[in-house]
């Protein structure tokens, strides 16, 4: 259907939280986890591979270092030991600078070689490599990391990424494959959640990953959608991207700096194993932001714009380098 250069504007200046299929309560049951929250479980592999591993809370006091980053990182020292390092899949290169830790661990550069504990340099920090993954299991409480961008109207696009100190609660989750062939990414998980799905939903990009992944998800009664790594990448991550993976939280809006319209409902956590409440407010939105530059090859005009300025002038450039992301104040 044909759309008038207001509309276009309007949606993408107004992100718009969706009650299809909204259920306050099950937004909220994910708000307070329990006394003891069910989080991914810590110090499982045998091996640090040279990353320091804390029994007890003298412990890491001892190492000055590494408890000033987890104050910096988390707002206190852990409550639950033992502490492996190694678990995390991020670091703060922030906090990890300021805690006197640059230099005590080479950065290596990204290969195919790569070996399990090696620091590098991420797309959103610093990274602990780690060559293999698992899945989340249900209701289970996992850091994360998110840019706000305009075009995520329903469902919040995250990266899982163990560190961050921002943590979300998978709920009832689904596991899809990410292909080789990036003609294939999303297909299966797509034609499975439209399948039965009551919602019209748009052939129009980047629409339709809302409709799909947020409200025919909801429909279904799903919390999140994991992505396992893309098949065969080498060291393993998603799109070239090593040590991230993807994951969709269906019932927050990807386009909210709190997941949510009132900040003060965000169902995210902070602190150490989601402790405390995440204390977070709304941001502005650069007129630049966006999740791309321009529409991927073939789509020449993308609905809704990727950014406030491409709603404009269908030639300018967004950038995801001007976006927000999703931060806990401690």
């Amino acid at each position: 259907m044909f759309r008038s250069r207001n509309t276009i504007l309007a949606l993408a200046i107004v992100c718009i939280h969706s009650t299809h299929g909204y259920n306050n309560d099950s937004a909220r049951k994910l708000l307070k986890p329990a006394i003891f929250p069910l989080v991914e479980k810590g110090c499982t592999n045998a091996d640090s591979f040279g990353w320091p591993k804390f029994h007890t809370r003298d412990e890491l006091v001892t190492n000055t270092k590494w408890a000033s980053y987890f104050k910096l990182q988390y707002g206190n020292l852990p409550d639950t030991y033992p502490v492996c390092v190694y678990d995390f899949s991020f670091i703060n290169p922030i906090a990890y600078n300021q805690a006197g830790l640059a230099g005590s661990r080479p950065l290596v550069n990204i290969s195919a070689s790569m070996r399990s504990g090696d620091l590098f340099r991420s797309e959103i920090g610093y990274g602990i490599y780690h060559p293999m993954w698992k899945p989340v299991p249900n209701n289970t409480w996992v850091e994360v990391a998110h840019t706000v961008f305009p075009t995520e109207l329903v469902g919040a696009w995250v990266w899982t990424a163990r560190g961050t100190g921002i943590w979300a609660n998978v709920g009832k989750t689904k596991v899809f494959p990410t292909p080789a062939d990036r003609s294939k990414i999303h297909q299966e998980a797509i034609a499975w959640l439209r399948k039965g799905c009551s919602v019209p939903v748009s052939n129009n990009w980047p629409q339709m990953e809302s409709d799909v992944f947020g409200k025919c998800a909801r429909e279904k009664g799903y919390d999140s959608i994991q992505f396992e790594p893309q098949n065969g990448e080498v060291p393993v991550g998603t799109f070239g991207m090593t040590g991230l993976t993807e994951m969709v939280l269906v019932n927050m809006d990807g386009c909210l700096s709190c997941g949510v319209p009132d900040p003060a409902d965000t169902p995210l956590r902070a602190g150490w194993a989601a402790s405390s409440p995440c204390t977070c407010v709304d941001k502005p939105m650069a007129d630049s932001c966006g999740l791309m530059a321009k529409p991927p090859p073939p789509i020449i005009f993308e609905e809704p714009p990727l950014c406030k300025l491409r709603a404009e002038n269908r030639s300018a450039s967004c950038s995801g380098y001007t976006c927000a992301t999703w931060t806990c104040s401690h």
